[in-house]
C-alpha cells in the first residue's frame, strides 16, 4: 500500500509542473428554475440536430444524474480507421447533474487511447466544439464555460501509466469467440441475467468492432466518493469486441487515473481496492 501511495503522490507533483493544454472535462453551463427531467429533455432536443443520441442512463441508479451517449459519424468513422485502442474513446458521453450540463473532452480522451492519429485528433477537436455550440442552445442554458477534472500536457496523457497499468495492458473478458456477433450474443445474455451486478447501457458497431457500455451501481457510487458527482461522464465503463470475437477492457487502476486524477491522492487512498475489484469482476463475467 505505501508503494502505491507513493507512485500516486509522484503522478501527482507531475501533474502540477505540467502545462496545463487537455482538460477531461467541460462544463458547458446551468439551466435555472428547471427540474432534472426538464433539464434532460432540454439537452437532448438541443443535441439532436447535430448528434443521433443512443441512449441515456443514471449512473448509480442517482436520478438527478444522466449520461447520454450521443454518436457523430464523422468521429465514429475516423475512430474505425484509428487502430485498436481508438475504439475506447469512442463514447462521447454528456452529463447532466441536477441542472448542470456538460462533456467529456474527445479531445483528451483521443489523446490518451489514439496518440499520434493527426486525422482522429483534428476530428475530436471538431466534434467538441459541435458539442459546445449545441448544448449552448439548450433552452435556458445560463453559459459557464470551466474546464474541469484532470488538466496535462499532451505529451503525458498519450503515454499515460498508472501502477505499471497502462492502454497496452488491456485485459480479455471470457476468451476468443470467432466473431463480433457470437461475442456480443454471449456477452449480453449475462449483461441481461444482471451477472456480478453488471448491465448493458449500450452498443455500438463501429467499422468491424463493437463497443458495449456496461454500469454497475456498486462501483458508481463508489467512484463518486473519490470524485465527486461531477465525475459522471467517467461512465458507463467501456467493453470493447473485437472483429476475432476477443472482448477487452481496461485495467480500472488505469481508467479511473484518466477520469478521477484531479480528486487527489487521499481521495484515492481511500478506495484502493475499488479498481482491482472492478477488474475481477469484469473478467469472471463470461465464466
Amino acid at each position: 500500500m505505501r508503494k502505491i501511495l507513493l507512485m500516486l503522490a509522484a503522478v501527482l507533483f507531475l501533474s502540477n509542473v505540467s502545462v496545463a493544454a487537455l482538460t477531461t472535462y467541460e462544463l458547458v453551463g446551468s439551466v435555472d428554475n428547471a427540474n432534472h427531467e426538464a433539464v434532460v429533455s432540454a439537452v437532448k432536443k438541443a443535441l439532436s440536430g447535430e448528434f443521433k443520441i443512443i441512449t441515456s442512463y443514471n449512473p448509480g441508479n442517482l436520478k438527478d444524474l444522466t449520461v447520454l451517449v450521443v454518436e457523430d459519424k464523422t468521429y465514429f468513422d475516423a475512430i474505425a480507421k484509428a487502430g485498436r485502442y481508438a475504439y475506447f474513446a469512442a463514447p462521447l458521453r454528456v452529463g447532466i447533474q441536477k441542472n448542470n450540463v456538460m462533456f467529456v473532452n474527445p479531445v483528451y480522451v483521443v489523446d490518451a487511447f489514439a496518440k499520434g492519429k493527426s486525422k482522429l485528433e483534428s476530428i475530436a477537436e471538431k466534434t467538441k466544439s459541435k458539442l459546445e455550440i449545441a448544448l449552448l442552445k439548450v433552452a435556458g442554458i445560463k453559459a459557464e464555460k470551466k474546464d474541469f477534472g484532470y488538466s496535462t500536457d499532451p505529451d503525458e496523457i498519450g503515454n499515460w501509466q498508472m501502477m505499471g497499468q497502462s492502454i497496452y495492458t488491456i485485459y480479455e473478458v471470457g476468451h476468443k469467440y470467432g466473431s463480433v456477433d457470437k461475442a456480443l450474443a454471449v456477452l449480453n445474455d449475462a449483461l441481461s441475467a444482471k451477472k456480478n451486478g453488471w448491465s448493458k447501457v449500450y452498443q455500438i458497431k463501429i467499422g468491424d468492432a463493437a463497443v458495449v457500455g456496461v454500469s454497475n451501481a456498486k462501483y458508481e457510487k463508489e467512484a463518486f466518493e473519490i470524485g465527486g458527482y461531477d465525475h459522471l461522464c467517467a461512465f458507463p465503463i467501456e467493453l470493447v469486441v473485437y472483429d476475432d470475437g476477443k472482448i477487452k477492457a481496461l485495467p480500472e487502476m488505469y481508467r479511473m487515473s484518466l477520469y478521477f486524477m484531479d480528486a487527489g491522492m487521499a481521495a484515492f487512498s481511500a478506495h484502493m481496492a475499488m479498481p482491482g475489484e472492478i477488474d475481477e469482476s469484469l473478467k469472471s463475467l463470461l465464466k
